[in-house]
């Protein structure tokens, strides 16, 4: 194996380590972070996923009835776009994750901690204290 493979592999080992470790701390740890560097929070990242046609997948996380395997998912990249990278920055600090890491870990993790904070098809009232980053 030369320096490359074993560069590889080793980048690798960290992505697979951030993604457990952001796995472990669970949802409350996403939808704390939005709150806290997304302006206006959880609420309105849902709401601009919407804005951008992602509207199904949203009330797909939402409804009690939707089970996890028929959450429907939103790309990486479409989830990208809604993030300034000043947010991105700091949602990778806050996370433990690379900052190239956050759209996919958001595609993967977000429908789960949409469901956990959600109740009748709808959020619960959800925290609001963020940095208005741009």
């Amino acid at each position: 194996m030369g320096l490359l493979d074993g560069a590889k592999n080793l980048i690798g080992d960290i992505a697979a380590a951030a993604d457990r470790a952001l796995e472990v701390t669970g949802s409350g740890k996403l939808a704390l972070a939005l709150a806290k560097f997304y302006p206006g929070g959880l609420p309105a990242f849902l709401d601009r996923l919407r804005e951008t046609g992602h509207g199904g997948a949203v009330e797909s996380w939402l409804s009690a009835q939707t089970q996890p395997d028929q959450w429907q998912a939103v790309p990486a990249s479409a989830i990208a776009s809604c993030l300034p990278e000043a947010v991105t920055e700091r949602l990778a600090y806050d996370l433990g994750i690379p900052d190239g890491r956050v759209a996919t870990a958001l595609a993967e993790f977000l429908p789960a901690a949409v469901a956990a904070e959600s109740e009748n098809g709808a959020l619960k009232p959800q925290p609001n204290f963020s940095t208005q980053v741009r």
